[in-house]
């Protein structure tokens, strides 16, 4: 069994890429979320991924409500926020915050001082925190993409089909070779690396198909770097016949410290995703760009 993740093939002779672009942590922060919705608004952005936990949440879903036409899943937490449900949780250390990192979370959850029971309860009460707002949800993924750890990837799964969410992330990326070296390059292109390495092991352990197959997924490598260059590059070297899961990251700066010190160029990926000379590749290339819910 591959463990790449299989694409979508449109019927018909002469087939053509479909691409949907999700952003992420919506609802971490007030800036990031009005990045977001200019990026949907006047750009290519065609879905989100809303943080239940996030400290901007309400203004997040009142843009939900001004633009139906955006795309909105659940963007799973288990790492450096707060959680929903009470504090009293192996989720949370003294200071009430879930681990730091998805590398603290890891040694958390392979030594076991993290109950997989308290993970569902966590995350069952994200996404009822979202329908209960009236939000209808296309997918599910993950803040740090933790949801497809062996253990809680099946989870996860679960999750979609308990409440009828019909595509969840899989975060495995084809390596490219198209970069010139740099730390941030070495660090993400490992960390593809682990993501394809946890795919597998999730799948072998047990981990079933969503109610949808995954999408190619796009981003990884360029995560919170996703400037125009890096972005035309990306477009250039999609296929036809296949469907295509962009990850993005825009925002205006955000004000909070702990989000700054991503050192992610928010606003450099914004400009990417409104520039009118990408709508122009986009179209010159015969690119559809659709949501989740033109696939269902």
């Amino acid at each position: 069994m591959s463990d790449a993740p299989a694409c979508i093939t449109l019927p018909g002779p002469h087939p053509f890429i479909r691409l949907i672009v999700n952003a992420d942590d919506f609802g971490i922060s007030a800036r990031i979320n009005e990045g977001i919705l200019l990026a949907h608004r006047a750009g290519i952005v065609t879905a989100t991924s809303l943080m239940a936990v996030g400290r901007a949440f309400e203004q997040a879903v009142q843009c939900c409500r001004a633009v139906p036409a955006l795309d909105v899943g659940v963007h799973l937490t288990l790492v450096a926020e707060r959680p929903l449900l009470p504090c009293k949780s192996s989720l949370v250390g003294d200071d009430g915050r879930f681990p730091a990192s998805a590398g603290a979370f890891l040694r958390h959850w392979l030594t076991g001082s993290i109950r997989r029971a308290d993970v569902q309860a966590e995350w069952s009460a994200q996404i009822e925190r979202v329908l209960d707002h009236g939000i209808r949800l296309t997918h599910l993924d993950s803040h740090q993409h933790v949801h497809i750890l062996p253990g809680l990837a099946d989870l996860s799964l679960h999750l979609a089909e308990r409440y009828s969410i019909p595509f969840v992330r899989v975060p495995v990326e084809d390596l490219r070779k198209d970069r010139w070296p740099s730390l941030h390059g070495i660090n993400r292109m490992i960390g593809a690396t682990v993501l394809r390495a946890s795919w597998t092991l999730a799948r072998l352990t047990g981990a079933k198909a969503a109610k949808y197959r995954p999408l190619r997924f796009l981003g990884f490598q360029d995560g919170g770097r996703l400037d125009d260059p890096r972005l035309r590059q990306l477009l250039r070297a999609l296929r036809p016949g296949r469907t295509y899961e962009l990850m993005c990251h825009p925002g205006l700066t955000p004000d909070e410290p702990d989000v700054k010190r991503w050192q992610y160029g928010h606003e450099k990926e914004l400009q990417a995703l409104t520039s009118p000379s990408i709508r122009s590749e986009i179209a010159g290339r015969g690119i559809q760009l659709c949501n989740f819910k033109d696939l269902t």
